[in-house]
C-alpha cells in the first residue's frame, strides 16, 4: 500500500541528506536527523528494535543479533516512528512480529503505526523513483530475476523488494 505522505516525507529526508542512491545509507539518515543510533543485544531474541525519546532527544537501539538486511529494515523502521510517530507516544519496542509496545496505555496499540513505519522503511530504503528507474533497465533483460538483482541493489530483503515492487504496481504477481 502507497501512502502519499509517508512516500513524501521519506523523500524529503532522502533529499535534504542528500542520500539519494542505492543503497540508501539508512545511519547516515538517521545522523543526519539527529537520532542516535546504536546496536545493542536484547535479553528476548524477538526484539528488532526500539524507539525511544527521552529529555527531547531520540534514541534508536537495533539488534546487533540480527542479520544486515534486518538491522536497515529496523532502523529505517523505527526512523518511520520518529517521523510519524514520536510526538505521541514516548516509546516504540518493536519485535521480529512486529508487536508493538509503548507506555502504561499499550493495551491500546495501534497496528496501524506499524503499517506506517513499515511504509516508511519501504520508501526510505527503496525510494519509488529509484525503484523505477532500476526496474525499467532491468525490463530489458527478461531472464534476469528482478526481485533478486534489485534486492541486492538496495540492500533489502527480497520479500521487501516484493512488496514494494507490488504495491508500486511493477509487479503482477508475488514472488512467494
Amino acid at each position: 500500500m502507497i501512502i502519499p505522505f509517508i512516500e513524501q516525507k521519506a523523500e524529503k529526508l532522502l533529499k535534504e541528506s542528500q542520500l539519494m542512491s542505492a543503497p540508501v545509507d539508512v545511519f547516515k539518515c538517521a545522523e543526519f536527523s539527529k537520532v542516535d543510533v546504536q546496536p545493542v543485544v536484547f535479553d528476548d531474541d524477538t526484539i528488532s528494535g526500539l524507539f525511544v525519546i527521552k529529555d527531547k532527544l531520540a534514541f534508536i537501539r537495533y539488534n546487533q543479533n540480527d542479520n544486515e538486511l534486518r538491522q536497515r529494515f529496523t532502523v529505517a523502521h523505527e526512523l518511520g516512528h520518529f517521523f510519524l510517530h514520536s510526538k505521541e507516544t514516548p516509546l516504540f519496542l518493536d519485535t521480529t512480529e512486529k508487536v508493538m509496545y509503548r507506555n502504561i496505555e499499550s493495551s491500546t496499540g495501534d497496528k496501524a503505526k506499524e503499517r506506517e513505519a513499515n511504509a516508511f522503511a519501504a520508501a526510505l530504503l527503496m525510494p519509488k523513483m529509484m525503484i523505477i528507474s532500476e526496474a525499467s533497465k532491468w525490463n530489458e533483460d527478461p531472464s534476469k530475476d528482478i526481485v533478486s538483482e534489485l534486492a541486492n541493489q538496495f540492500k533489502v530483503s527480497q520479500q521487501a523488494m516484493n512488496f514494494r515492487l507490488l504495491n508500486l504496481g511493477l509487479l503482477e504477481f508475488g514472488l512467494f
